[in-house]
């Protein structure tokens, strides 16, 4: 139980950081208002926050139930 804590932990990390660096790719200046700067940086760590929860649960149950299977045959 303890490695897919830590794969868990090393996952969201790397996954946060990855989807933080991409969101910044996309033009927000059309959607807020000049001199918003702090509602964007928000919107960016909550995007990058839930997206990396979704996709590292994701992951993790990939891995589990891949497991499972092996299990089984």
């Amino acid at each position: 139980m303890n490695v897919y804590a830590l794969t868990y932990i090393v996952l969201y990390i790397g996954i946060a950081g990855i989807i933080f660096n991409s969101l910044q790719a996309i033009r927000t200046e059309q959607w807020f208002k000049a001199n918003r700067t702090k509602e964007i940086q928000t919107l960016f760590i909550g995007l990058s926050m839930s997206l990396s929860y979704l996709i590292t649960n994701f992951l993790i149950d990939l891995i589990k139930y891949t497991n499972q299977v092996f299990i089984l045959f």
